[in-house]
């Protein structure tokens, strides 16, 4: 059962962060399309690109939940786990794990876009 998890987590990470990569192309193509249409084109592509969004910040957290899973059962068949984590490290250490190499900087940076967007689109 353990080995199955392991493959299904790194299977779920694949696919969110495909489905966040695509998710986020067509919020922006939605986005993009919105600006040069009539008012009521207009309100259909923006919310397009409003859904897209949202799928593509749950995607990522997604993959930011399975990488951190990863690290924190030592999972050491992904490269990413192997190359940055260790038995011996606390959890407070392993949080830092998480954003030592540069996928997981490009994650964190991407999670924090995330964050200010859903901020910007919702005007709160």
């Amino acid at each position: 059962m353990d080995f199955l998890q392991q493959h299904l987590a790194g299977d779920l990470g694949r696919g969110f962060v495909n489905l966040a990569f695509v998710a986020a192309l067509l919020s922006t193509i939605a986005y993009f399309f919105s600006e040069f249409r009539t008012e009521d084109s207009q309100r259909a592509w923006r919310r397009m690109g409003l859904l897209s969004f949202g799928i593509h910040a749950v995607a990522l957290t997604g993959t930011l939940v399975t990488l951190f899973s990863m690290i924190y059962f030592h999972w050491y068949q992904y490269h990413y786990v192997w190359s940055h984590s260790s038995n011996e490290l606390p959890v407070y250490y392993m949080i830092s794990c998480f954003w030592e190499g540069q996928e997981g900087s490009f994650l964190l940076w991407s999670f924090w876009h995330v964050i200010l967007s859903v901020f910007i689109v919702t005007g709160k």
